[in-house]
């Protein structure tokens, strides 16, 4: 296979072979290039001197003998010259747009666009937008004039900033073009090249046009193109062509070349393949090579990564039987790891909040979620490591999940860099970290620190990647920090941070390897004017390949038309001819795109792969098109039991029968007929929740919240052994909000109840017990004696299991005991909503569910209160009864019942425990009746014959900590 180049060259040589060293030879990137000079060194016969070879923006910024500023410093510029037009524009608003009109000036000048009457135009356009009949007469808003003052003011600013620029010697791009344009005439002959080659363009902006063309009136030019009958046919509606056509048709060369007819006509292979998702295109990839290489050693492939985030994928893809290949684009930095811990360093001082003290100061406080993700960072973690190697550190050592771990038991969900500096015994990486930032100069500063402290982890580990990062990053901070240096106007941090993402947009990180490899991977800008016979495209969907429709302008679209400035259709058609051009004379194309997928407008076919299909495909019969698909093939397969079993052996037997000794509450009860791996889980193999923090009132500390007021109310009764009355009632209803909010700070470990959902918590906690202490102050329940509050009752109950007898603690925490008249009773708070039907149990139905259906879970809690509470009436009467002893035990009749504080009109629930003998008529004692049932229950829980397993009730799962365990 010839390529374009080495067809180029080989022109060029025959045909300037005499003065070929006096050439100046232009295309359209370094890369080409590159490739160029390789192509004519193989060209030539004997040796001979290279002319100058370069890509067309390296000609012209040679040519216009400037110096073309980088895109920071000349916002800059630009924002100083905004100022003396407008002096109270802001720097974080004009930041936001201040790149988008240095393009537009860009893009005017390579257009040779005239300002004059573009800025006329474009006022005249923003007159029209400011005339509404509705405000005939009146005057307009100050935020309307500011926007028209702005458009006013372009013109000045852009007549301002070439003048500052020229004077300067230095330019932007556009206006660099715009001057070599201007002047070419005169360039021309003052120039030491004897001709001028173009070679592989394509979208010429105006400026390039006029330059080429006044090279070519003098007779000092020559133009090659490489272009192909499919796209340059009359009348074709295909983009490709777009600009090639109108070259050819407009500039009277006399003699096109060259326009060849391989995509008509060569034999080809495309295999268009879809995969499941993007990162599966990488491995895909390197198969495909490996395929490739197995037919031809020395084939010739081209790896076109149109996104480059598949970079890494397809690197870590390269089979191992290829030693050498060139990667052309160079990793982002973007995508690594050091950018990610820079990316936290910012969210943490961007997200924080200023917060309103008592005191009256406000206080800059940093979310807990960026503070800890920045500290769980690896690079931080592994400065952490290095310290903990370090023996004259170690009052550091394991300081970071120190810091975390108290943020967390404290349930910080503010915290301010002051705690964070004292909580880090002020070490100097909480202060790079967390000392708060003014402006740029603390920003730079913090940068130096933290590159310094990282450096001085992975200098002890030469060679390795991330020292390359931080050198990198390093000289990115400098530039800024050179840029920046005594400027009178601060930088802000949201500022600071534009600009270093710009910088880091556009940095790679370079790879070193055989510029002219056998196999490159590259970008598909990079491809122009090189040719492979085998080429993979990854990513060939719509808004991938071409890029999505994007107005990156400030100006109208219509004004953009009317000028001739570029759009996103000459975007595309440059693309298209990109692509088209890159299979011309490839034998081998391989397209792969990411299957559609559920996300709407995901995974859609890019318009290339349909014109291959329906267009190219049909008229070349050479052309072998196939469609296919990726499968994922199984090496092996494991079997996945769904089931989880715990066979009770001798060692969890055992367990169990230590854990009845200690203790068998109703929860736990619960809890082994709900799901009794939910009990192993959490009693047996002790796996505890991850305690986080919490930022607002879950659930559970809402019960808390509420069971801790009450608590406090009647706390000094209980005590006392006074009863409570009416009077009573309503001075706890006067200290309710006070004493809500303080039980609220103390329960959530400091978060605030006055705003967000927590406020809404609060009132909804304080509307709930103000209701209760009303009803309460009604009822005929006062006097009310509180006998015990949170306290715990027992009592020991024993189980013959085999050959064996068990003493098993029957346990219970109650929320209250009080006695109201002659009743007796065991209360317990909840917080969600409890009917009186969940409590009905039907004497039929005791046997056969009462201890294994996980709906009579509240009954069942109540029956064990109701056990205990008679069992320690019947064996100690004295502790129970310690703030009424003015009552006969026998005259007192106990009962157990439910304070449902979303069901507060039903009063206090209870549950009737009719248990009966097996004719269903005659009574049973109930704690005989209990004792019976809860021996059959242990003996089933001490069974080996039936195993520990996972529910199959999923409403069980919902809210359990363990569900992850059990896939569910």
């Amino acid at each position: 296979m010839q390529t374009f180049l080495e067809l180029s060259a080989k022109y060029v040589y025959e045909k300037y072979k005499d003065n070929i060293s006096d050439l100046c030879i232009i295309l359209p990137s370094r890369r080409a290039s590159f490739f160029f000079k390789n192509a004519l060194a193989q060209a030539a016969t004997e040796p001979i001197w290279s002319p100058e070879v370069s890509g067309m923006e390296d000609f012209i910024t040679r040519l216009a003998q400037t110096d073309v500023l980088e895109p920071i410093n000349l916002q800059l510029e630009l924002f100083d010259l905004m100022r003396e037009q407008d002096p109270l524009l802001d720097f974080d608003q004009f930041v936001t747009w201040g790149g988008t009109l240095l393009d537009d000036f860009s893009r005017i000048d390579q257009n040779l666009v005239d300002p004059g009457k573009l800025f006329e135009y474009l006022s005249e356009a923003k007159a029209l937008e400011r005339w509404d009949p509705k405000f005939l007469g009146k005057t307009i808003s100050p935020t309307m004039k500011k926007y028209f003052s702005l458009w006013d003011n372009i013109e000045k600013t852009y007549r301002n900033l070439q003048k500052r620029l020229l004077k300067n010697k230095q330019a932007y791009t556009g206006m660099a073009f715009r001057k070599v344009a201007e002047d070419i005439n005169r360039i021309a002959t003052e120039t030491g090249c004897s001709k001028f080659i173009f070679i592989g363009l394509n979208a010429l902006t105006k400026s390039e046009e006029v330059i080429i063309k006044a090279l070519l009136r003098q007779d000092k030019a020559e133009v090659l193109f490489d272009s192909d009958d499919f796209y340059m046919e009359d009348g074709t509606p295909n983009r490709a062509g777009t600009f090639l056509r109108k070259y050819k048709s407009t500039w009277k060369l006399p003699e096109w070349r060259w326009q060849q007819n391989l995509l008509l006509t060569d034999e080809k292979e495309i295999n268009v393949i879809g995969v499941a998702n993007a990162s599966m295109q990488g491995k895909l990839a390197g198969q495909l090579l490996q395929e490739i290489r197995s037919q031809d050693k020395h084939a010739q492939t081209a790896i076109i990564l149109p996104d480059e985030t598949l970079l890494l994928p397809v690197l870590h893809s390269i089979p191992e039987e290829v030693p050498n290949y060139n990667v052309t684009m160079g990793l982002s930095f973007k995508g690594t790891p050091l950018f990610n811990l820079i990316d936290l360093l910012f969210e943490v001082h961007l997200t924080g909040v200023t917060q309103l003290q008592e005191s009256g100061y406000k206080v800059y406080q940093y979310h807990h979620l960026s503070v800890t993700k920045l500290l769980t960072h690896p690079f931080i973690r592994r400065y952490e490591l290095y310290l903990n190697e370090q023996p004259a550190q170690a009052k550091y050592h394991g300081f970071i999940q120190q810091v975390i771990d108290k943020i967390v038991t404290d349930n910080r969900v503010l915290v301010t860099a002051q705690d964070l500096l004292k909580m880090g015994k002020q070490h100097p990486l909480f202060e790079t970290l967390f000392k708060t930032w003014a402006d740029c100069d603390d920003i730079i500063a913090a940068m130096y620190s933290l590159i310094d402290m990282l450096r001085e982890v992975y200098s002890h580990q030469p060679n390795t990647i991330e020292t390359e990062y931080l050198y990198i990053f390093y000289t990115l901070v400098k530039r800024l920090d050179t840029i920046f240096d005594c400027r009178e106007h601060k930088i802000g941090v949201r500022s600071f941070r534009k600009f270093l993402y710009e910088l880091i947009a556009s940095t790679r990180l370079p790879f070193s390897g055989e510029p002219i490899s056998e196999v490159q991977i590259m970008g598909m800008l990079e491809t122009r004017a090189l040719d492979f016979e085998n080429v993979i495209i990854l990513s060939v969907n719509e808004n991938t390949l071409p890029a999505p429709k994007r107005h990156e302008s400030l100006m109208p679209y219509d004004v953009l038309r009317e000028f001739g400035l570029p759009t996103y259709a000459e975007t595309e058609g440059a693309m298209a001819y990109t692509f088209y051009r890159l299979l011309q004379r490839a034998k081998r194309i391989n397209l792969l795109y990411v299957l559609p997928s559920d996300t709407y407008g995901s995974g859609e076919k890019s318009r290339f792969i349909l014109q291959l299909q329906n267009d190219l495909a049909l008229r070349n019969p050479l052309i072998k098109f196939r469609d296919l698909t990726a499968a994922v093939e199984q090496q092996q397969t494991r079997k996945y039991d769904e089931d989880i079993l715990i066979e009770k052996d001798a060692q969890t037997l055992e367990q169990l029968k230590k854990e009845l000794q200690k203790g068998l509450y109703p929860s736990h009860l619960n809890m082994y007929i709900n799901c009794s791996l939910q009990y192993y889980f959490s009693r047996i193999a002790k796996i505890q929740e991850m305690d986080e923090v919490e930022e607002q009132l879950g659930t559970d500390k809402f019960g808390t919240l509420v069971h801790q007021v009450l608590e406090d109310f009647f706390r000094p009764f209980e005590q006392s052994g006074n009863p409570i009355l009416a009077a009573d009632v309503e001075q706890m209803l006067q200290q309710l909000p006070d004493q809500v909010k303080s039980e609220f700070r103390k329960t959530t470990r400091g978060a605030s109840p006055d705003r967000g959902m927590n406020y809404l918590l609060y009132k909804v906690a304080v509307q709930v017990l103000e209701k209760y202490l009303e009803n309460l102050k009604q009822s005929d329940e006062l006097p009310l004696y509180v006998l015990r509050l949170e306290d715990t009752l027992s009592a020991i109950l024993t189980v013959q299991v085999g050959d064996e007898e068990i003493q098993v603690r029957i346990a219970g925490k109650a929320d209250r005991i009080d006695l109201t008249g002659h009743e007796l009773r065991v209360i317990d708070y909840k917080t969600g909503k409890v009917e009186r039907n969940q409590l009905v149990v039907k004497p039929e139905e005791v046997a056969l569910h009462f201890t294994t259906d996980p709906k009579y879970d509240k009954a069942r809690q109540l029956w064990l209160y109701q056990y205990i509470l008679q069992r320690s009436l019947q064996e100690q009467p004295e502790i129970i009864l310690k703030n009424a002893s003015h009552l006969n035990p026998q005259s007192i009749a106990p009962k157990s019942g439910i304070l449902s504080f979303r069901n507060l009109d039903a009063g206090v629930l209870s549950s009737e425990f009719n248990f009966v003998e097996d004719d269903n008529a005659t009574p049973k004692d109930f704690v005989a009746a209990s004792e019976e049932l809860l021996s059959d229950f242990v003996r089933r829980m001490l069974d080996p014959q039936e195993p520990i397993r996972k529910t199959n009730d999923l409403d069980v799962c919902q809210w359990c900590p363990y569900r992850g365990i059990c896939a569910r």
